[in-house]
């Protein structure tokens, strides 16, 4: 099967050991004829591995769910390149209605539609807020440098930490009731429909900012609202104290009170600036009038690579990489690529499969000492992996391998 980038995805999660057959699912999904356009892909029939890199869905997907993805070409306008322009173009809102309308009609647990090779979800339709909450906590839950109480680490968790952090994913759910989590929204579109839960952040026109799925993706997530214990309810306000029992008798009434002094004036306090987190300063290299970020290997993760993907620059540069405005602008404006080391080969993909030695020996170029191989890294995209001798690993989104190298 071809699977195109920037293809649309129609995907569904079903509910547990869910009854259907197939013309109830043919009709579901808009008849036949909807489908002739289309491909579908079971994804429980992938090798786990593949569903990793294309789009997971553990822990938030239970024993006994199906998951299917519809595959569709041209709603979406393909771009030059995904990683280097986040907005979609292509009228979803079709889409959007076809996709509520599928959830309605079969035993789905939860619809969503994004673009093939990018990720965060233009739509996202569920029957309750916590499922919503669940499928934007999965980054959390899979990055091995983020802890239980979901603070970032300098290094990975050890295997018995990132086992707790699943294992504790579930009751992390049951923290924030409907109200909470809804109450988190803003700057998207949320709507009711019946049971339906439906949120997007699609443009008037139907296109797509994939900026704002990942706003969309933190809100849902509130990580800053995590309990200190794991399933106990989180609460931003504290109740007001109960009366004294009486015993019965009625209560006896309460002294007036005194005549409040008047306040004194509020002397202006100053707000203090958020510390940033520690670490080297990104390198800025230019090469023929375009900026490539060259990254040390303490500041970057999944995390940045996710924010590389969606151009959230404010999320990548720190005040202290003393960038000029003039380079900050250029690289809000029209983007940047960039350059960052790894140490293990299975950090990265080639046909749904991590890269092994053997692999990476028979298929990588080499020329001036630089060996270079086309790869998938996850969150982020298409890449080009290199190896410096006497320097180690790298990957870049910039296409010229000896020019990126020579810039390491």
């Amino acid at each position: 099967m071809s699977l195109s980038i920037d293809s649309l995805v129609t995907d569904l999660m079903f509910q547990a050991n869910a009854a259907i057959d197939q013309k109830t699912l043919i009709d579901g999904l808009g008849g036949q004829e909807a489908l002739e356009t289309k491909q579908l892909l079971d994804v429980d029939r992938l090798d786990p591995r593949a569903e990793m890199e294309l789009s997971p869905s553990m822990p938030f997907r239970r024993r006994g769910e199906r998951r299917l993805m519809i595959i569709e070409e041209t709603t979406i306008t393909p771009r030059p390149d995904p990683q280097a322009d986040p907005i979609v173009i292509g009228d979803l809102r079709a889409a959007k209605e076809s996709l509520i309308n599928t959830v309605a009609s079969l035993p789905v647990r939860l619809g969503r539609l994004f673009a093939l090779g990018s990720w965060g979800d233009a739509v996202i339709v569920a029957r309750n807020a916590r499922d919503l909450r669940g499928i934007a906590l999965l980054p959390y839950a899979l990055d091995p440098q983020v802890d239980l109480d979901g603070k970032r680490r300098a290094t990975p968790l050890s295997q018995k930490e990132f086992e707790a952090k699943l294992m504790a994913f579930e009751k992390r759910l049951e923290e924030l009731t409907e109200e909470q989590i809804i109450a988190n929204l803003s700057g998207v579109t949320f709507e009711r429909r019946g049971d339906l839960l439906i949120v997007d952040v699609l443009e008037p026109d139907g296109s797509w900012d994939q900026r704002k799925s990942m706003m969309m993706e933190t809100q849902l997530a509130a990580i800053d609202q995590f309990s200190m214990l794991p399933g106990a309810p989180s609460s931003s306000a504290k109740k007001a104290p109960e009366p004294a029992p009486t015993n019965g008798k009625p209560a006896a009434k309460a002294a007036p009170a005194p005549t409040p002094a008047p306040a004194p004036v509020p002397v202006p306090v100053p707000v203090p600036v958020k510390e940033e987190p520690k670490g080297p300063p990104i390198a800025v290299k230019e090469v023929d009038g375009s900026v490539i970020l060259v990254f040390p290997a303490e500041r970057f993760d999944l995390d940045v690579a996710a924010a590389l993907g969606k151009r959230d620059w404010d999320h990548i540069v720190r005040r202290s990489d003393n960038l000029s405005g003039a380079v900050r602008d250029r690289i809000h404006r029209d983007g940047a690529s960039w350059i960052a080391p790894i140490e293990f080969l299975s950090e990265v993909f080639v046909d749904g499969k991590p890269l092994t030695k053997q692999d990476f020996e028979r298929d990588a170029k080499t020329a001036d000492g630089v060996k270079s191989l086309d790869v998938h890294f996850p969150r982020f995209g298409d890449v080009t992996l290199l190896e410096i001798t006497g320097k180690g690993r790298f990957v870049t989104s910039y296409r010229d391998a000896n020019r990126a190298a020579a810039l390491v």
